[in-house]
């Protein structure tokens, strides 16, 4: 049924996309932007249905606006060269060096061991593990890092598949950390540069390094927070003691020693780059400082060449720069302009139920698609609505890129909860239910952030 779905959207895609190629051109739209506005349209469909990769579908949306001459060659693929990209390429190699030299896993298992023998602060511990670590590499690489941590917990506490509400729990907390971790800095999610780059090809203006963090810490830490307040008093336990797995894994991970040169060099590094990204970041851009640390890992042998191709997914890049063109095209065409005329300035909502319902969507959509291609699909019509509301960009940018990295309910969401679900131990009805509740509460957290902190650190919906 599901699959008949598909095809159904698909069909309708093709459609609307060669309407929009031979019909007349709309009223206040470029023949060029309309053509722009039919790629997207198609692009998006194959987002959105995953008939292809969605690498494959970024290159063919990239090669149809020179076909369909929406924008010159050289124009194109100049496009393609973001410096977001380039900031996206150094994190995947420094996030490779974190995982081959397993320096990730040393630190995962050292905030999971203070839990003791509670199960709560076990499960508290996986929390603040997996978030803490999406901080500084992306937010699937920490569930891929931390799953066989958990399975083992999993097994050592001998808990069945399907009937133990704490192996439910433990590979959700896992999913669900990184998630909610992935938000705070540039490296837990690509989506966020893909977010930032694309407001600079509109706009002109960045949100540097430490300026993301100063607007996102208090969703994130709120959320765990309360997510945390959940487990502690309304999840149900159904083990009393945990120190049997813990004392397993402990003697596990003495087998590894002491940190090696490798561990060692790798520290180094993160410190120098997180220090630029934090403190020197108007001198050095953030991009050039990621390239630079994913130079220094596999020059200083932290990790050879042949372990970075091994873990970094290339197809990522080629998604990532493909959505920037894509959506900037309906920039560079006139399209968002032309939206913000025509769709979203006779519209008589007031500015801040506006802003709620914009957020409230893209973390609906994030649960079906991809999170980079809800960002992808929906800032540009954001900016339209911008335009017409004269609302701040930056304010825009967040509560699309936040909200759209918060994917709690379904597998398919987001990378984290693919690999938790992988593990056998809970049905999607058991994500969908305490997921429900974490994503209404994520909808509260920003709104009274929206409405009081980001006001408070000088950011204010109007320009």
């Amino acid at each position: 049924m599901f699959k008949n779905f598909k095809y159904t959207i698909l069909a309708i895609g093709i459609i609307i996309f060669f309407l929009l190629i031979f019909l007349p051109t709309m009223e206040g739209l470029s023949g060029e932007g309309q053509r722009a506005l039919a790629i997207f349209t198609l692009v998006l469909t194959l987002w959105v249905t995953h008939i292809f990769p969605l690498s494959i579908t970024s290159l063919l949306g990239i090669v149809l606006l020179p076909l369909f001459n929406v924008m010159g060659l050289e124009q194109t693929f100049a496009l393609f060269g973001s410096k977001a990209i380039f900031f996206i390429l150094g994190a995947l190699i420094i996030a490779a060096g974190i995982y081959q030299t397993n320096l990730g896993s040393r630190i995962g298992y050292k905030i999971i061991s203070y839990s003791g023998q509670s199960p709560v602060r076990l499960l508290i511990g996986i929390l603040f593990a997996s978030a803490f670590l999406s901080c500084i590499m992306p937010e699937h690489a920490v569930a891929a890092m931390l799953f066989p941590i958990i399975m083992e917990i999993a097994v050592g506490l001998n808990l069945k598949p399907l009937e133990s509400n704490y192996g439910k729990m433990l590979f959700l907390t896992m999913a669900w950390g990184a998630v909610i971790g992935g938000i705070t800095t540039y490296l837990g999610g690509a989506r966020n540069l893909l977010a930032t780059g694309l407001m600079e090809k509109h706009y002109g203006m960045s949100i540097g390094f430490f300026e993301w963090i100063k607007y996102s810490w208090p969703i994130s830490l709120s959320m765990l927070l309360a997510f945390a307040f959940i487990i502690k008093f309304f999840v149900k336990i159904d083990i009393k003691d945990t120190s049997k797995s813990l004392k397993k894994l402990k003697k596990s991970q003495v087998k590894k020693g002491r940190l090696n040169t490798a561990e060692k060099k790798l520290i180094f590094i993160l410190v120098l780059v997180l220090f630029s990204w934090l403190f020197l970041s108007s001198y050095i851009d953030i991009a050039v400082t990621s390239i630079l640390g994913g130079v220094l890992i596999v020059a200083l042998r932290v990790v050879s060449w042949q372990e970075v191709e091994e873990y970094v997914n290339w197809g990522v890049i080629l998604m990532y720069g493909g959505a920037v063109v894509v959506a900037s095209s309906l920039v560079e065409t006139g399209v968002t302009t032309w939206m913000a005329d025509t769709i979203f300035a006779p519209l008589d909502l007031a500015p801040f139920i506006f802003m709620v319902i914009l957020a409230v969507f893209t973390s609906m959509m994030t649960e079906g698609v991809s999170n980079v291609a809800s960002v992808a699909v929906i800032l540009p019509f954001a900016f339209s609505a911008a335009e017409a509301y004269n609302f701040n960009p930056v304010i825009v940018t967040l509560s699309v890129a936040l909200s759209g990295g918060l994917a709690f309910l379904l597998p398919m969401g987001t990378p984290p909860n693919a690999i938790a679900f992988s593990s056998g131990y809970f049905k999607v009805e058991d994500a969908l239910k305490w997921g429900a509740v974490i994503k209404i509460i994520g909808w509260i957290i920003y709104i009274l952030v929206f409405r009081y902190y980001w006001p408070l650190v000088g950011l204010e919906l109007f320009n």
